[in-house]
């Protein structure tokens, strides 16, 4: 009998101790920009992240955006414990972490694989952790193309005079338009897609996604295709305050992110071979080259002009780029 009291006690307060656990799971908000708000596959996609977390000891709440600047602001008024933003739009936030964006920066899913590996590691988390902010997460957005209305446009200097929609936050992106002698057109994620399909831009840039999702076929029509140059790598970041979660779940949540990695990549490069072939616009090698060259020189006056780029991410990307093709000129130059 003492030995069925003593099981008894010992299962009910393990009973109470699993209660009091469960209660104590953090309550926090987790705002998420989707263009197609909470029927989007980013939405969804951290429904399972949300499930993630609760074994980390957090209860997130998800609350979808289809504006992103709305969601950065309610970031910023504290509305929301961590948000999720493209990498350009954290770059306001984390400087570091969006620079991983830059034109020209990454030119394969292989290598922004790898970058993320790189942070899911504490050491390399920690260099994801400012004073005032901490990125949680990394996931690919898709390569972002050029799409063009008309596609006798196959080079970089018949783009001059041409009316291009570019997001009005993005520096970076304002400095490439007036490098290639571009007519800027300022723009959003809310309205760049209408802008083309309008015909009120002559071209635009986006993730090949976009091509079924914002219907960019329209603009695109009989005339039109995408040039086959990875302009960028898009990514989404969940940011949080440096002091709202703690280093174990920061870390448990981007080993999670690179975990997870090659479930996004799916979704993206399905969007790339979506893209029917006869819209590609194949860039001949040696503008490729030209093309390369000239990113790098923007890119290094961005960082060091505009100071919008960071320079120890430039270095990563640039050893990444380096390691994949070794036989890149800027690999012995060492500029970035």
């Amino acid at each position: 009998m003492t030995f069925g009291i003593r099981s008894f006690l010992v299962c009910a307060l393990a009973l109470v101790l699993g209660a009091g656990a469960a209660q104590a799971a953090e309550k926090k908000t987790l705002c998420i920009y989707d263009p197609s708000g909470g029927n989007g596959d980013i939405f969804n996609l951290m429904k399972d992240y949300k499930n993630a977390a609760d074994a980390w000891g957090v209860d997130f709440a998800m609350k979808p955006y289809t504006d992103e600047k709305t969601a950065a602001e309610d970031f910023k008024a504290s509305k929301c414990d961590a948000v999720v933003l493209t990498s350009t739009r954290v770059r306001l936030f984390h400087k570091f972490a969006g620079t991983l964006e830059a034109m020209g920066g990454l030119t394969s899913y292989d290598q922004l694989a790898k970058i993320v590996t790189q942070f899911a590691t504490p050491k390399g988390g920690a260099l994801l952790k400012t004073p005032e902010y901490n990125i949680l997460g990394l996931f690919p957005g898709g390569a972002v193309w050029l799409f063009v209305r008309d596609r006798s446009i196959d080079t970089v200097p018949e783009l001059a005079g041409k009316r291009l929609a570019t997001l009005d936050y993005d520096e970076a992106a304002k400095t490439m338009v007036r490098h290639v002698g571009a007519s800027l057109v300022p723009a959003d994620l809310g309205n760049f897609a209408g802008m083309f399909n309008n015909g009120n831009v002559d071209a635009c840039y986006a993730p090949a996604v976009a091509f079924k999702a914002l219907e960019l076929y329209k603009g695109l029509g009989s005339k039109g295709g995408v040039a086959r140059y990875i302009l960028s790598q898009l990514t989404f970041q969940i940011v949080s305050r440096a002091s709202t979660f703690t280093d174990d779940f920061a870390n448990a949540s981007r080993k999670w992110g690179a975990d997870n990695f090659a479930r996004y990549r799916a979704i993206v490069e399905k969007g790339d071979k979506d893209l029917p072939a006869d819209k590609w616009i194949d860039i001949a090698p040696a503008d490729k080259v030209k093309y390369d060259t000239m990113f790098q020189e923007v890119r290094i006056r961005i960082r060091d002009e505009l100071k919008v780029y960071d320079k120890n991410m430039l270095t990563l990307m640039r050893r990444v780029r380096c390691q994949a093709e070794p036989a890149r000129a800027e690999c012995a130059e060492q500029k970035e």
